[in-house]
């Protein structure tokens, strides 16, 4: 092709981004509303993750206990 150019060693990094925004402030959602932030970020996370590697919620964590303690706050990720 005419203007391309051989690149002989390269690595392609992909970056996602997520955000989370609540009602009230991270300290009124914490306090008034008893809402642990990062359940909800790690939610978000292990949703992102099994859909980028095909992979279950399960065989993301690291161990059983973890997976109990997702369980317990985010059930419908392992139904």
């Amino acid at each position: 092709r005419s203007g391309s150019l051989p690149i002989a060693c390269a690595e392609l990094h992909v970056f996602v981004a997520a955000t989370h925004c609540f009602e009230n402030s991270l300290m009124a959602t914490v306090i008034q509303d008893n809402i642990n932030p990062i359940e909800k970020m790690e939610n978000s996370m292990l949703i992102v993750a099994s859909t980028i590697f095909d992979l279950s919620p399960a065989h993301l964590l690291k161990n059983e206990q973890e997976e109990q303690r997702v369980v317990k706050y985010s059930p419908a990720l392992f139904e």
